[in-house]
């Protein structure tokens, strides 16, 4: 009996104090990441994208989309040039509208609170995440190792093969 008291003494003395969000801490000037360097892609790919819904969720006083995924330094050179041309190309398209979706979350809408992990498949490094309060919703993340560091170089319809992709 006292081994156990002592277990549950110890395991609540271990876990106090400890934060388990791992989300990207952002201003509006630059997005800064607490955790790059990680060696784990699922990790990366949550703070990413849950920084993502944190920018959006600030309505009008959100960072314009090219202009965070530029300062994220979760994203490769890879990620934020194709969404610069994405986006560029939607502009020449249709000047006034652009896109008529978000490009990242290959919809209009998204879930508000936040994503979760669904599926992670090792051996390609795409993740699906879903909703937290949408789990209906999912979304492909594509994740590379460069320089030690797992980023995102693949998101919604950046990146992502028909395949991979969501189907709405």
């Amino acid at each position: 009996m006292n081994k156990l008291i002592f277990l549950l003494t110890f395991l609540i003395c271990v876990s106090c104090g400890r934060s388990t969000d791992n989300r990207i801490r952002t201003n509006p000037a630059i997005v800064q990441s607490t955790i790059v360097g990680q060696e784990n892609p699922i990790i990366n790919a949550l703070s990413f994208i849950n920084s993502y819904v944190d920018n959006c969720n600030k309505m009008k006083e959100s960072i314009e989309l090219v202009q965070w995924v530029n300062s994220n330094k979760l994203t490769t050179t890879n990620f934020r040039t194709e969404l610069k041309r994405v986006m560029s190309q939607a502009k020449k398209v249709e000047p006034e509208i652009g896109l008529d979706a978000d490009p990242i979350f290959d919809a209009q809408d998204y879930p508000d609170k936040g994503f979760e992990l669904d599926s992670f498949d090792s051996k390609t490094n795409y993740i699906v995440i879903k909703g937290k309060n949408w789990p209906d919703f999912k979304l492909t993340i594509k994740m590379v190792l460069e320089n030690d560091d797992w980023l995102v170089d693949g998101c919604g319809i950046i990146n992502i093969p028909n395949d991979k992709r969501i189907a709405r």
